[in-house]
């Protein structure tokens, strides 16, 4: 028995309509279980997968016609509206953001790379994890761009970002970092997205400079993974 009619599956407003309902239920769901440390795409994002898998006559490709366009609209939404507003810090700090991203960028690249390579993981699959750090339609076009697997590449940016909201903060406090540029950088380079919404619970400057991070990073990466990927490769 079909859960959803045909209508509705061949129609892009499946996918928008899924994942906001999905959304807004997670929201209901932390505050109600006061869940407030978990960010509600924790729990949005493995009950829109269980719908694709077990709800009857649900295919990926139908749910994806309609969040594509979710997609398509976050790189370019999330870059503007953070240079946009936070345009007077990122000028006083141009210097350290813009080193601290590039670090970033190199490092996550590079230790990707070397641990990929000594696991005996498939170059395939390697090239996929590259871009695992930035945010989703960044990703996946630097994926294509190298020659990663983009579906591949769509789940390990996922799992890095929840990874990144639930253990980010509490890395930090262990390592004993306290500055809100230096968190909030930190968090934006690495857990893109869905590591940094859960800054808007601890601070405004560490969610203004993860937003930017964000943007830069993915902006970063697209330019340096081509780049560097044919001298690691030239390494091993």
């Amino acid at each position: 028995m079909m859960l959803f009619p045909d209508v509705l599956l061949n129609s892009p407003l499946f996918g928008i309509g899924l994942t906001v309902i999905l959304y807004v239920i997670s929201e209901i769901i932390i505050d109600r279980f006061s869940l407030n440390i978990i960010p509600p795409f924790v729990i949005a994002c493995p009950l829109v997968i269980a719908v694709i898998v077990l709800a009857p006559g649900v295919e990926y490709k139908q749910y994806e016609a309609g969040a594509e366009f979710i997609n398509f609209l976050l790189g370019p939404a999330t870059i503007a509206l953070a240079l946009y507003k936070n345009r007077e810090l990122i000028m006083a700090k141009a210097g350290a953001i813009a080193g601290g991203v590039t670090l970033a960028t190199l490092s996550a690249i590079i230790v990707v790379y070397f641990c990929g390579k000594a696991m005996g993981t498939s170059e395939q699959v390697l090239l996929s994890l590259i871009p695992k750090s930035i945010t989703t339609p960044i990703a996946i076009d630097v994926s294509k761009t190298i020659g990663g697997i983009p579906a591949l590449t769509t789940a390990a940016v996922i799992f890095t970002g929840m990874l990144g909201a639930t253990f980010n903060h509490k890395l930090l406090r262990l390592l004993g970092i306290k500055n809100h540029l230096a968190a909030g950088l930190a968090i934006g380079a690495s857990s893109h997205g869905l590591g940094t919404s859960v800054c808007a619970n601890v601070s405004p400057v560490q969610l203004a400079i993860g937003g930017v991070a964000i943007a830069l990073t993915g902006i970063s990466t697209s330019i340096l993974a081509p780049i560097l990927l044919p001298i690691l490769k030239s390494i091993w």
